[in-house]
């Protein structure tokens, strides 16, 4: 993977100039060291015309006969990442007649090392073990039951160890089974209670080592039928942790935009279990799952809809308890979906402008069922939520990007849906997103350009909406589309949006924060310093 580097301060001046003829120069370096970047790509692009060259040992380059015109400039070499303060940032650099070539510094963060190794539960090594930091990298343990993973992009992680297949066979003592099974660091068998790993830039890190843990496990079979009860073959089943899938929703924009809060790190690993896929009778089989409290959720194979002219998958859940005895009779219906409409006024009632910049997510009281969002199938035609199944849902109004706007209410038809679970079935009316004008909120951090400001809600509740704002030139930032209501705002020099939009996160920071009152309407300005 190839990741591209971003302009330092100095780099980030809205227009810098060059000779006639066309010249830049500058040098890429590590920006936990300072020392340049032998191999790094520098590239400037202008509509059509494209330059690029590669630097020296030193890290140093030039491009001349360079055509005029103003260009993008990116740096980058694989394994190497943007720093969080720059990412998405881009500078143009205008070459025109000036006599000096234009001078440009890159940097770019190292990538991390991560070490350890998995133990059996006897605390013997553990041979041939697979080992998962997620993204699909993963690690087989060697005879001393070692791995190492290099070249990872600073950031956080969960490490996660499965035994090899022969490793993990049952084992039954008093008529209770147990296996072997696949075990978080620090050695726990929960998501929920897995630690994070931090790995810092061009660190290399280690001592993170796995137990692996046995417990009891339990078969589950069942069926899935169509909505007319008829087996439904080639459907794909599930099974998911309730835990993990009742947690608070939260969402992130990257780099930066609204957020919300939730109740611990938006996690790469949902669920260790491989999903199954029904025969043509509609069974399926988990032959080992571990105690607790579970989801089934079942998608069935492609149906065409003549009515909505498209094909669509069907889905269907059922909450499973295991704990005593293996379960031989679970059922899962797959019932027809429905579209509901959704509309944006203004709370006077005329229409809200077509690019107001929000998007309706439907969030099911019943775990079992999926979230769904909005989407605007057709240019000038409203948005609309496809695929719901009939249920009781919260309905959320996010903010995309900055928008004059904040959804005031939110309607079903005439009821009010604002702040509460509404029932939702094919004769539902459409769904009315009442918007009324937005504060501003603007202002600067000392010493801040290439920052980020936290604003959240006081209430620091998981569902609760945020926003992460990029400081610009002299630390300035700026933003609208929250809705009014006591705010924190904390400046950071770097932003972690899986960190740091966790609930237990901005409680700690909270002490460190500013309050702001945000009001219809109105501005508010603040001065911080960072943190």
């Amino acid at each position: 993977m190839r990741l591209v580097g971003s302009l330092t301060v100095a780099a980030l001046l809205p227009v810098l100039y060059a000779q006639d003829g066309g010249a830049v120069e500058g040098i890429v370096v590590n920006a936990v060291t300072g020392v340049g970047i032998g191999g790094a790509t520098v590239r400037l692009t202008f509509r059509q015309d494209h330059y690029e060259t590669v630097t020296d040992g030193a890290g140093e380059f030039r491009i001349s006969g360079i055509k005029p015109g103003d260009y993008v400039a990116i740096a980058e070499k694989a394994t190497y990442s943007v720093p969080p303060s720059q990412a998405f940032r881009r500078a143009q650099v205008h070459i025109g007649s000036e006599k000096e070539p234009v001078r440009l510094r890159f940097e770019l963060l190292p990538p991390a090392t991560l070490r350890g190794r998995v133990f059996g539960i006897d605390g013997n090594p553990a041979v041939r073990a697979k080992v998962d930091v997620g993204g699909g990298q993963v690690r087989t343990t060697g005879d001393d039951g070692s791995f190492v993973f290099e070249n990872l992009p600073p950031g956080s992680y969960t490490l996660v160890a499965r035994p090899q297949a022969s490793a993990s066979a049952s084992r039954v003592q008093d008529g209770v089974r147990t296996e072997i099974l696949p075990t978080y660091f620090p050695s726990v068998l929960d998501l929920a209670a897995a630690q994070e790993i931090r790995l810092q830039s061009g660190a290399d890190q280690s001592g993170y080592d796995i137990r692996l843990q046995a417990a009891p496990v339990y078969r589950v079979r069942g069926v899935v039928l169509d909505s007319s009860g008829k087996p439904s073959a080639k459907a794909v089943v599930g099974i998911v942790s309730k835990a993990a899938g009742g947690s608070a929703r939260g969402f992130i924009s990257v780099p930066y935009g609204p957020f919300g809060v939730t109740d611990g790190p938006l996690r790469t690993h949902d669920s260790l279990i491989e999903p199954a896929v029904t025969g043509s009778d509609g069974g399926f089989e988990f032959p080992s799952v571990p105690a607790g409290d579970w989801i089934l959720r079942a998608e069935s194979d492609t149906v065409h809809d003549e009515a909505r002219q498209r094909d669509l998958m069907l889905y269907g859940g059922e909450e499973i308890h295991l704990g005593r005895d293996d379960i031989d009779d679970a059922q899962i219906q797959v019932l027809p979906s429905f579209d509901l409409s959704v509309s944006f006024e203004l709370s006077d009632g005329s229409p809200a402008p077509e690019n107001a910049g929000f998007q309706v997510a439907f969030l099911p009281e019943d775990a079992a069922l999926p979230d769904v969002v909005s989407r605007r199938a057709e240019p000038n035609k409203p948005p609309r939520v496809e695929n719901l199944q009939p249920g009781r849902y919260r309905i959320q109004a996010r903010t995309l990007f900055d928008t004059p706007y904040y959804a005031s209410r939110i309607m079903v038809g005439d009821a009010e849906a604002t702040g509460q679970a509404a029932e939702l079935s094919p004769a539902s009316p459409p769904v009315r997103v009442i918007l009324k004008p937005a504060p501003m909120l603007r202002g600067v951090v000392k010493e801040g350009e290439g920052s980020a400001v936290i604003v959240w809600p006081q209430s620091t509740a998981p569902g609760d909406f945020g926003k992460a704002i990029p400081c610009g030139a002299g630390g300035n930032f700026e933003t609208r589309g929250l809705a009014p209501g006591d705010y924190y705002a904390l400046a950071v020099d770097r932003y972690d949006p899986r960190e740091m939009t966790t609930a237990a996160y901005l409680r700690g920071v909270i002490s460190h924060a500013s309050s702001v009152r945000l009001e219809e309407g109105a501005s508010a300005s603040l001065e911080l310093s960072l943190r």
